[in-house]
Order: C-alpha cells, then structure tokens, then sequence
C-alpha cells in the first residue's frame, strides 16, 4: 500500500478515477456514464500529483470546464462554492458589468436565490428588475 494513501489528495485522484470508471461508483451515472474521463497519463497517481500539486485544505478537485474531462489544463483545487457556482444548472447572471451566480447576486441584496430565480424564470423579469426591486415589489 502506498504511504499516502491516506492523504486528501491521493483521495481526490482515486475518487476521479472511480466515478469515472466504475459503474458501482455512486457517481459514476454524472461522470463515467455520460463520458466523462481523465488524461491517460493520470492513471499514474505521481503524475496527477506532479500536475496539481497538494490539494490545499478545504477544496476538492473540479473542473473549470465541466464539458470536458479531467486534465491539467482543465483543472483547479476549489472551494465549495466555486464548485456550486462551477455546475451546469447554476443561474449566471450579469448586471451592471458584473456577472455572478443568482445565489451570489441574492447574498448582495438579500434574496433568497428562489426569489430571484423565480423573478427571471416564473415571472419573466428582466435582470435588472429581479436584482434591484425590493422584496414585495413588482414591475
């Protein structure tokens, strides 16, 4: 057994290689089922090691472009909410020059992201109206 088997980052490497190749992996069906994969030469833990470095405390493993597989050139040690914001389904939206995710939006002015959410896509409200009307109002 390896000596570090134990440590995050070797954890982070065999849980990529898992979900994306093995069907018993419990997320294997958003990951190896739809085909995602990882560059071959990742199949060698000092190799993926070599290309990312330590994973840093509290971050895991995540990839800028989630259309993509895991590469060197496609990946990032992250935070939680960097992954959240990172996901297929998460709500950009850009106001004033300014583009961040409905939850960072509803953290600034102080709706829940449902609220906002339902402002765009249940109400049809522009951007503008669902970032800057206060909670009660309407268009």
């Amino acid at each position: 057994m390896r000596k570090d088997c134990h440590k995050p980052t070797y954890t982070s490497w065999k849980n990529m290689k898992n979900r994306c190749n093995y069907p018993c992996s419990g997320n294997y069906s958003r990951y190896g089922a739809v085909g995602v994969t990882y560059a071959s030469d990742w199949d060698s833990y000092d190799k993926f090691l070599e290309d990312m470095g330590e994973r840093p405390d509290g971050m895991t493993l995540d990839r800028i472009d989630s259309s993509k597989g895991y590469s060197k050139n496609n990946c990032r040690w992250a935070t939680p909410a960097q992954q959240q914001a990172n996901r297929k389904n998460c709500m950009h939206l850009t106001y004033n020059g300014i583009t961040q995710t409905a939850a960072e939006w509803s953290r600034s002015i102080g709706l829940t992201k449902a609220a906002v959410w339902q402002r765009i896509v249940k109400y049809g409200w522009t951007v503008e109206q669902a970032l800057t009307l206060p909670k009660g109002a309407r268009p």
